[in-house]
């Protein structure tokens, strides 16, 4: 059975923080690479069911962190996926968003998120349009298989948007936790979401 692995990357400092990453190079804290070996031992209980056919990762630090500790306990190499990356944030990268409350593209962010661009930078649309041929291409590459992407919240709620047949707007309201899970499943041509932002503890299976 086809299936479709969404992973969110762990926590990082500046996530804890409340500062805007954008493309910089932030490395996972402890929780974070505590975060990414939870979930790795669950992967790797599923994997034993079904194995992963590859896993595909956002090229940016903290998504090459998670994929790598999930990568080692399935025994898989990581193929990095540049159309992953995180949405461009522009000049809001390294800003704080306590600072940003009043600015109108945040407030638009949430209750028109189809229509919200960051100053410079992109807007989900974007995002959807280079991450879903990534996703298609995976897909062709591995038919019938259990595929991993390890990318950022906004790039995976545009995924998830595509597959639901959904607007981008509903999906601002889908919670994706660090280091979070959520799958899908295609059922006689029909894409099915098996869960939403799972994060195991631990001795959780699948």
């Amino acid at each position: 059975m086809t299936r479709l692995y969404l992973i969110r990357h762990g926590e990082t400092d500046w996530n804890r923080s409340g500062r805007i990453m954008g493309t910089q190079p932030v490395p996972l804290n402890a929780k974070g690479r505590r975060q990414a070996a939870e979930l790795a031992a669950v992967l790797a209980e599923r994997h034993k069911i079904q194995p992963l056919s590859a896993l595909y990762t956002s090229p940016l630090r903290r998504t090459v962190q998670t994929a790598e500790v999930l990568a080692s306990s399935c025994s898989l190499p990581i193929t990095v996926e540049e159309r992953l990356r995180e949405i461009g944030v522009g000049d809001w990268e390294g800003r704080y968003w306590r600072d940003l409350d009043q600015e109108p593209v945040r407030l638009h962010w949430y209750s028109r998120p189809h229509e919200a661009r960051f100053p410079n930078g992109e807007s989900l649309g974007d995002v959807q349009a280079r991450a879903l041929p990534a996703v298609a291409e995976a897909l062709d590459r591995h038919p019938g298989g259990a595929i991993a992407l390890v990318s950022h919240g906004d790039v995976l709620r545009a995924i998830l948007a595509h597959y639901l047949g959904a607007g981008l707007e509903p999906t601002r309201r889908l919670r994706f936790d660090h280091a979070s899970l959520t799958v899908l499943h295609l059922s006689e041509g029909t894409w099915v979401v098996s869960c939403v932002n799972y994060r195991p503890t631990p001795g959780d299976l699948l």
